[in-house]
């Protein structure tokens, strides 16, 4: 027996839930544990699971007395749990949830091939075949699915009991039917199964045996063959039942479809000579470009358009805007566009942290604010700190603002709405007393001054790009080349050349038009703007956090179901105290290179505007409002359509007012396809 419990009781006040329980679950077998609604189940589970912890009773895991105080205890005995509501991120894709948690690192950086493969070998064993991609996003499964990949999810980790919580809950007839031979498999496998359910007929279709609660209280146990549906409905409703099953008259003495197909498979294996896992998912497939073209228009018509619908925007708006003013797209308002834009867009990469989770940071202005003051003074002749040593200094000093609010957010629980709020109008009075009774400090640095001002020679520029491009190429290629070694799925060779080259072409036309003249001809003015390559170190490393790292990946889960990444063993709070302290030392950033762009910081510095255009880029951008989606691109790319529309108005002499309106209604629009794709979402399921 793998599982005997024997007395268990627990108590929650005066409310005696479990009474002397006994309990056995055998290795090889499914166990049914059937009751009515408040008989003690999910009690019971919950006590196994370690989610709560017996008061009295003693439970045996393979021969052994154990304790279970915690879903850790259970996890490394062998025990997983398939919970009703299945846990899992929607917004993250199949592979990502099977692991969440337990991720696979090369170094510390995520290994996703190993993580594909273990999982296509794993669904692949247990006969998951309905999936046409297990990159696709758990938002777009069937309900039936779902399921599989939560039982998948909770069989890969060697365990030796699995517990499903009402599994065909809301299924269909054919789903219903997948998920009891999933169910069958699992125990044919070797595994110990419990299966809660209120479905009698899923109970003696899968079942080898049957355990009956009432009122907390085991009132019967044994094989299925002993009992049919009078008997079971009798037991959980009064407690005893003299009705006899007469021999080959219980409902399980049919074969049921669960056993049959599943005997029927081990046949049709045994006569193949198949003995171990069926052959990795797309193994050894190269994608053709018609295969990539219906891919892509697929996830277009499913809401899945990323970058799509800002990149066409800006499209547009250039058009626009050059049909009016021939200067529009002339070499230096675009490099002038670049410029202006760069402070939302550093900002905006920095609330994009916040936004993923499904919260807000008002605060973000007034933090940028703090971190040019810092800077400011500390490079003062009084003070005479180095340019680095300032810098350093106000990354320091915002990214414990952001840590203090984290904290009061995560350990207080209090809406980081309010909190931000009050760090709105807290930090804008700290920057008030910081510059002091002038109100406006220069900046008397040429190093900080240039971060907004300076430019790179052509050459510099020239080597730099090359050596960019050429490890964007490098790392293309050898991504792509490993996946197809590795028997994965893999873009053919023709697209990943068409990226390297498009990222050529983008990097080369920015580099001429930047070293192309753009002054007068008495003060000629060419070179990339230093601000350019510090925008993109950022985006670069910011990217790499977030699709590369534990961190990044567990800041998606928390923000798509924050309930199943907990369950998955991360740390909530130290991960949204993270991305608060890693937003403010961003927007620090930010606030240093608007400063440099007026090379002062003055108390005429509006925060609280900065922050509603902040906001406003990253959600223009693609990065949702309600959590769970965004990227630091999308906050570069927002930041160029904001900075387009102010800079297009203000060539074409239109006042202020018709700029605001103008981007507000870009912002709703964003905010509108944002539902519209999170609607589809749902109504797809």
């Amino acid at each position: 027996m793998l599982l005997s419990i024997r007395g268990l009781e627990k108590h929650f006040g005066a409310v005696q839930a479990l009474s002397g329980v006994d309990f056995d679950v055998p290795t090889g077998q499914v166990t049914a544990l059937v009751g009515d609604n408040g008989a003690g189940k999910s009690v019971l589970t919950k006590c196994i699971a370690g989610i709560h912890e017996a008061d009295a009773g003693e439970i045996v895991w393979e021969g052994k007395p154990v304790r279970i105080r915690s879903p850790r205890d259970s996890a490394e005995l062998g025990i997983e749990v398939v919970y009703q509501d299945l846990a899992l991120c929607d917004n993250l894709d199949v592979v990502q949830n099977m692991f969440l948690g337990r991720e696979t690192l090369s170094g510390r950086v995520l290994d996703e091939d190993a993580m594909e493969r273990s999982a296509a070998e794993t669904l692949a064993g247990l006969r998951v075949t309905t999936l046409r991609s297990i990159r696709a996003p758990v938002a777009a499964l069937s309900g039936g699915q779902r399921q599989s990949i939560a039982v998948a999810k909770a069989v890969m980790w060697n365990s030796k009991l699995v517990i499903l919580d009402e599994p065909t809950a809301a299924l269909g007839v054919a789903q219903t039917g997948q998920v009891l031979q999933l169910v069958r498999r699992l125990a044919d496998q070797g595994l110990a199964v419990v299966m809660i359910s209120h479905n009698l007929n899923d109970v003696f279709s899968v079942a080898d045996r049957i355990a009956v609660l009432r009122l907390g209280e085991m009132v019967s146990q044994g094989p299925i063959g002993d009992y049919d549906t009078q008997r079971v409905v009798e037991l959980m409703t009064t407690g005893k039942s003299d009705h006899k099953v007469a021999p080959g008259q219980s409902a399980a003495a049919a074969p049921s479809i669960a056993h049959e197909n599943a005997r029927e498979v081990a046949e049709a294996r045994a006569k193949s000579g198949e003995a171990g896992p069926a052959a990795v998912v797309g193994a050894g497939h190269v994608e053709s470009f018609g295969d990539y073209l219906r891919h892509t228009w697929s996830k277009v018509l499913a809401g899945q358009s990323g970058v799509l619908p800002v990149v066409l925007g800006v499209i547009l708006i250039a058009i626009l805007f050059q049909s009016q003013n021939a200067k529009f797209l002339s070499n230096g308002n675009i490099v002038n566009l670049l410029v202006q834009g760069a402070v939302f867009m550093l900002i905006g990469m920095g609330e994009v942290f916040i936004l993923i989770l499904g919260e807000i940071d008002l605060s973000l202005g007034f933090v940028a604010g703090i971190g040019a003051t810092v800077a400011t003074i500390l490079v003062q002749p009084s003070v005479n700190w180095p340019w680095y040593g300032a810098v350093l200094a106000a990354l320091i000093v915002t990214g414990l603002l952001g840590a203090v609010q984290g904290l009061l957010i995560t350990k207080l629980r209090l809406p980081s709405f309010v909190v931000t709020l009050a760090g709105l109008l807290g930090f804008q009075g700290v920057m008030i007393q910081l510059l002091g009774t002038g109100g406006t400090i220069p900046i008397q640095n040429d190093v900080i001054n240039n971060f907004a001002n300076g430019t790179i020679s052509p050459t510099l520029g020239w080597v730099l790009t090359a050596v960019v491009l050429a490890i964007f190429a490098a790392l293309t290629l050898m991504r792509d080349g490993r996946r197809r070694r590795s028997g994965l799925v893999a873009p053919p060779m023709g697209l990943t050349l068409a990226k390297i080259g498009l990222a050529v072409v983008a990097g080369v036309v920015l580099l001429v038009i930047s070293n192309m003249n753009r002054g007068v001809p008495a003060f000629p003015l060419n070179g990339m703007p230093w601000v350019i390559p510090i925008v993109f170190a950022v985006l670069a490393g910011w990217s790499f956090v977030l699709g590369r790292l534990r961190f990044g990946r567990y800041l998606y889960a928390i923000g798509g179901n924050a309930e199943a990444a907990r369950r998955a063993g991360i740390n909530l709070g130290r991960i949204r105290m993270a991305a608060f302290t890693l937003a403010a030392m961003t927007a620090g950033l930010g606030g240093i290179i608007y400063a440099s762009r007026l090379q002062s910081i003055s108390t005429s510095f509006d925060g609280g505007t900065v922050v509603l255009y902040v906001v406003a880029t990253a959600v223009i951008g693609g990065t949702s409002l309600f959590g769970g989606r965004g990227h630091p691109l999308h906050a570069v790319l927002g930041g160029v359509v904001i900075a387009a529309i102010v800079n297009g108005m203000a060539l074409l002499g239109l006042p202020a007012a018709v700029q605001l309106m103008a981007t507000a209604l870009v912002l709703l629009a964003a905010i509108t396809v944002d539902v519209v794709v999170r609607r589809r979402g749902e109504t797809a399921r």
